[in-house]
């Protein structure tokens, strides 16, 4: 992986209309979680006992259709990818959960470009041309212009709480 351009913190989406019920983590438990088999997102959400509805390869527009109707009560991702799915569908009846921000323990140290790890020259370069775009301060325009923010930093929010996820995983 090259060197971070991206750094986030993790979100939950839920209906504005009464917060899918959902007020503190401990209301998790019996919701009804949506998201792709075997994430750690989904992993999270069974160990904190919600019923995972878990979908396979659909596209964000058919996880928030679904948390609108009641059909499910959450979605956990990245933040800024929720608030990008949220401006791409304005009146879709759905809000990201304030004072319920979070990371895990396999949140890493930010995002990169992945790359083949035997490839030394290749990161290198890629390294460096982005060493240039974050000096420059490219990196910094473009991240405000396509997240509204710039998450070449780390973000500066109250995150509520830091979870380890377990690796058992069975689905339910």
């Amino acid at each position: 992986m090259s060197t971070p351009i991206k750094h986030s913190f993790n979100a939950l989406i839920v209906r504005k209309s009464d917060d899918s019920g959902i007020n503190s983590w401990r209301d998790l438990k019996g919701k009804k979680a949506a998201g792709e088999a075997g994430t750690g997102y989904q992993r999270l959400s069974q160990q904190l006992g919600a019923k995972l509805v878990n979908y396979d390869n659909v596209s964000n527009d058919v996880y928030m259709r679904d948390v609108a109707s009641g059909k499910t009560d959450y979605i956990m991702n990245d933040y800024y990818l929720q608030k990008l799915a949220l401006a791409a569908a304005p009146n879709s009846g759905l809000k990201i959960k304030k004072g319920m921000y979070f990371t895990t323990n396999e949140d890493g140290k930010g995002e990169g470009i992945v790359m083949n790890k035997k490839d030394k020259k290749l990161q290198k370069q890629v390294n460096d041309e982005l060493a240039k775009l974050k000096k420059n301060g490219t990196l910094s325009r473009l991240a405000k212009k396509y997240y509204g923010a710039d998450v070449t930093k780390k973000p500066h929010v109250h995150i509520d709480k830091h979870f380890t996820i377990q690796s058992k995983y069975d689905g339910r």
